[in-house]
């Protein structure tokens, strides 16, 4: 992780000064240090310990390995894995264990055994869920997988923070929290045994923190002492979403209370739902809250560079993860439509309350974006390249050797012998796929 910093932060220039050969005549006094390299070596050490303190956040289908690979590039350290539930943890550890076929496996079944057992660098894995005895027994393969995978699993974490319609319809999140916070707090109990045993039985050194994410509840008052049950219960690490439930990501973060929750704990407390647009914003967030780290979520998305390059091109950006997606491919394509409407949405997105207007290229490669024959990396790759043709730009020079493309060339669907036209195509976007495109 150090060395990801280093080649990453844009400091090259810096760490040159301390990777020069020794000379062969050593001068009998040691030379001072001149003033631009002491300050050099200062900024090098900040940013490097700014960097230590930024944690990629969990995300459905946003913080799978191929992402986590391109944010490890530019200088992220500590990484979560997307929302698993642990009923699917344990289902998919079983067809596994047994030799079975998992592509009828869920597809956080799937992500577990074809994405996170993949990465061997330093993750924590996000469990939701509403049963102790199930979150101790997902909690217990993670162990099991841990040990026999030789996986770098440095945190378990609960989710007691999220607002969507399917933590709602599952019990789990921030409505578990809200709505019966004492069977949250058992949860967390339950994993912390589902460690311990683990530990204790195999006598494991290697012992991940147990963690939760959480959101704001009503006041102070009441939040914080949901926070202090938690850590009571077991938990080593807590992270707030400075928000409300009802906020979603709407609306400033109550930073004040952030702060209160850190004065309050005798856990490290990491702070999430800040706006982060640069390290100076993680610095300030840091130094207003007296947290110890800052997770950043939606920004990376939209631009992975954002902590060396505040404004990034999007051409560059879909490029570079589309070849983290070749590398490591997620479960689905679904994870790959995902970064590519978060990173082109800005250019491409009409508002909300406009109507599409398929006369221009920019809607109608919004809406292509969700196309189901887009299946391949090569295709989106192809989408790419055909947004640098529409929009006149500059090609990155990976895409370079890729032929003209079209809407009609990428297309991968054949009705009866004969494409249909592309105006039928655009037709055919009705309001569940618009819904899904705003998302």
């Amino acid at each position: 992780p150090v060395s990801s910093c280093l080649a990453t932060c844009k400091l090259e220039r810096h760490v040159i000064l301390y990777q020069v050969q020794q000379p062969t005549n050593i001068p009998k006094k040691p030379v001072a240090p001149t003033i631009n390299a002491m300050m050099e070596a200062e900024i090098f050490l900040d940013v490097q310990s700014i960097c230590k303190k930024i944690i990629l956040a969990p995300m459905v289908r946003g913080s799978e390995l191929a992402f986590r690979t391109l944010m490890r590039r530019y200088g992220v350290c500590q990484c979560y894995s997307p929302m698993l539930r642990a009923e699917e943890v344990i289902n998919a550890y079983n067809i596994w264990k047994e030799g079975g076929d998992l592509s009828s496996a869920h597809e956080d079944g799937i992500l577990l055994i074809t994405d996170i057992c993949r990465d061997k660098e330093p993750l924590t894995v996000q469990l939701c869920g509403s049963c102790p005895d199930t979150l101790y027994s997902a909690t217990q393969v993670l162990m099991k997988l841990q040990s026999s995978e030789n996986l770098l699993i440095d945190g378990i974490d609960l989710n007691l923070g999220c607002p969507q319609k399917c933590a709602m319809d599952g019990n789990f999140g921030a409505f578990l929290a809200e709505n019966n916070p004492e069977l949250a707090v058992k949860c967390v109990e339950a994993m912390r045994n589902g460690i311990d045993d683990y530990t204790n039985s195999c006598t494991s050194d290697c012992v991940p923190r147990l963690s939760s994410k959480i959101r704001l509840l009503d006041n102070d008052d009441e939040t914080i002492a949901f926070a202090k049950k938690l850590e009571k219960a077991g938990c080593d690490l807590l992270t707030v979403h400075c928000r409300q439930r009802v906020d979603k990501h709407n609306g400033e973060p109550n930073l004040t209370t952030g702060r209160n929750i850190v004065k309050e704990l005798s856990i490290p407390v990491v702070i999430n739902g800040s706006l982060v647009n640069s390290l100076d914003d993680v610095r300030q967030t840091l130094q207003t809250t007296k947290a110890h780290g800052v997770m950043v979520a939606r920004i990376f998305l939209e631009n992975p560079r954002i902590l060396i390059q505040r404004s990034a091109d999007p051409l560059f950006l879909a490029a570079e993860y589309l070849e983290c997606a070749e590398l490591y491919p997620p479960p689905s394509v679904l994870y790959i439509q995902k970064h590519l409407r978060w990173i082109f949405r800005k250019y491409l997105q009409p508002a909300k309350k406009k109507e599409f207007d398929f006369s221009d290229w920019r809607y109608r490669l919004w809406t292509f974006l969700a196309r189901p024959y887009l299946e391949t990396v090569d295709q989106f790759r192809q989408v790419v390249v055909l947004y640098a043709k529409l929009s006149g730009s500059e090609l990155p020079e990976s895409l370079a050797n890729h032929k003209e493309v079209s809407f009609r060339s990428i297309r991968h669907r054949h009705l009866d012998g004969h494409e249909s036209s592309l105006r039928e195509e655009d037709e055919e976007c009705h309001s569940e796929m618009i819904a899904y495109l705003f998302q």
